[in-house]
């Protein structure tokens, strides 16, 4: 059974001429064990995409289910991580990943157990009490991945994460985010991934969701059948990201692929 599925969602918003459409009848599942990744050019509706799933946001058109029900409101079932940290300036690394657990409405000692394991898992021990300004970016960024895991997700959406991060910094963190979700004790049972990285949606993902400029809609889904830990090197893992760049930059089906390249389309 699928965890989220979305059927013909569209959305558009309101100008002073009318509309724009953001997106068009995108439709696709998300089942468990799933670490799916969205691609598409800037503008396409990939972070709207996810404020939808969510239940951020409304469609103009179209529905979203999460285990089957409508997503009407925010989901409790999700947790988000930001490309731009958003972490409360003003709170220690402990009382940024205690928010959740207390909107919630924890008891204190369940709170403080928890925050002390995502604090460990995310390897944030020793700066229980700094305060985001006192931390580097990568630091603020296992912040805001303990805070969504704290709450332990069903699925975890991830918009562009890494991207405000230097290059060692955002492939130490991938590998992390890996581990993490591999490991059958932790949270969350999917992951969905936003990135502008292709290179980076196929080292993590299993499957691609393809995208289209404005508006979006579905170019393909390319599923990701290579081993992991996945070289970047490797013949197939350059043709499938050459795959997946033409599909965006040709808009349509591109080229059989040379070799024995992993991977397969379904579009």
């Amino acid at each position: 059974m699928a965890i989220i599925r979305l059927d013909n969602v569209s959305k558009s918003f309101p100008t002073r001429h009318g509309s724009i459409a953001i997106m068009q009848e995108i439709s696709f599942e998300v089942k468990d064990a799933d670490f799916l990744a969205i691609v598409g050019p800037s503008g396409c509706g990939k972070s709207t995409l996810l404020r939808l799933i969510q239940g951020l946001d409304r469609p103009s058109s179209g529905s979203i289910y999460f285990r089957d029900r409508p997503v009407t409101s925010v989901v409790g079932g999700m947790a988000m991580v930001f490309q731009n940290f958003a972490l409360f300036p003003w709170l220690t690394v402990s009382q940024n990943v205690a928010f959740g657990l207390e909107a919630l409405g924890w008891e204190a000692e369940r709170i403080a157990a928890q925050v002390e394991r995502y604090i460990s898992v995310t390897g944030l021990d020793g700066f229980e009490e700094a305060y985001p300004r006192e931390v580097s970016g990568g630091m603020r960024q296992r912040v805001g991945l303990a805070r969504a895991l704290a709450v332990e997700p069903t699925v975890l959406l991830m918009d562009e994460p890494f991207s405000a991060l230097d290059a060692l910094t955002a492939e130490g963190l991938r590998e992390e985010v890996l581990q993490l979700w591999r490991d059958p004790q932790l949270p969350p049972e999917a992951v969905v991934l936003v990135t502008h990285n292709i290179e980076e949606a196929i080292q993590l993902a299993d499957r691609v969701i393809v995208l289209s400029r404005r508006p979006g809609h579905v170019l393909a889904q390319v599923e990701v059948d290579l081993p992991r830990p996945r070289d970047r090197k490797s013949a197939p893992f350059y043709d499938l990201t050459d795959r997946v760049y033409s599909l965006i930059t040709e808009g349509g089906t591109p080229p059989s692929p040379s070799g024995n390249g992993g991977g397969a389309i379904a579009g």
